[in-house]
């Protein structure tokens, strides 16, 4: 499989995940994105073309192991059930509801790929998302950066389509982030006790490491060509995005509102 491929394979499989975790009322945005994570891994060890796992299990399977991450773990049967209807959609079947065989069947199957997902990743639960060093953001002096914060983190979301997040500290993704807002928005922010602004959270960041996130996210939304989308600076004026505002796990990519274009 090519590496266009796989990332097309990847989104498909992360809005597979999505339309999951948008029937559950409390499953959290740091769950969903920790799953995308355990997904990676997996697919690290066994691409997707030699996994003997049907790959929409796999991320089924990698939700409830999130879930469970978070101390939130969610309810198997549930689970199940939401994973039959996503797939029959997704195959655009008609509707049919599960017998309790077939459901206890499926339930074996994901909990059996949980546990194989465990054992190739041997265990490893060591996860950190870089929302929180966006966030930190908000604290930069002398500037209100509320807006570039925020479509900074929907750019994060997106980073999760390519396996930066085993390759890149998730301070760097954060700052890469950060760095094609401002590029977004055309926009620079003063030095901050004499330092440039992206060794605001550690000062042995260079300019590189925020360059090489950056062109890495350009790399996405430029292969999911979404040069044929709108994306406008004033989009959250806009009705759409507006009620995409309120909607969990917010991705310019999925939204299907915006159109890509080249910031570098």
């Amino acid at each position: 499989m090519t590496e266009d491929g796989e990332l097309q394979a990847i989104y498909e499989i992360t809005d597979f995940m999505h339309s999951i975790v948008d029937k559950f009322k409390n499953y959290s945005n740091d769950a969903f994105y920790k799953g995308l994570i355990v997904l990676h891994k997996y697919f690290r060890i066994f691409s997707l073309r030699s996994s003997k796992y049907d790959r929409f299990l796999v991320g089924t399977a990698c939700l409830l192991l999130a879930s469970k991450l978070e101390d939130r773990p969610v309810k198997l049967a549930d689970l199940a059930v939401l994973h039959h209807r996503t797939e029959l959609a997704r195959q655009k079947w008609p509707e049919e509801a599960l017998t309790e065989d077939q459901r206890m069947q499926l339930q074996t199957k994901i909990c059996e790929i949980e546990s194989e997902i465990l054992r190739q990743i041997g265990y490893d639960f060591e996860i950190e998302l870089p929302y929180k060093y966006i966030r930190r953001y908000r604290e930069y002096p002398g500037c209100k950066i509320e807006e570039i914060v925020r479509v900074a983190e929907w750019f994060c979301n997106d980073t999760f389509l390519k396996p930066l997040c085993l390759f890149y500290h998730p301070m760097h993704i954060a700052i890469g982030c950060i760095y094609f807002a401002l590029l977004f928005f055309k926009q620079t922010l003063p030095n901050s006790n004499g330092m440039p602004w992206y060794k605001f959270l550690h000062p042995g960041v260079e300019l590189k490491h925020p360059q090489v996130i950056g062109e890495e996210i350009r790399q996405i939304y430029q292969k999911m060509e979404l040069q044929k989308r709108q994306l406008d600076a004033r989009f959250t004026k806009s009705t759409d995005a507006s009620k995409a505002e309120s909607m969990p796990c917010k991705s310019l990519y999925r939204q299907k509102t915006f159109q890509y274009k080249s910031l570098l």
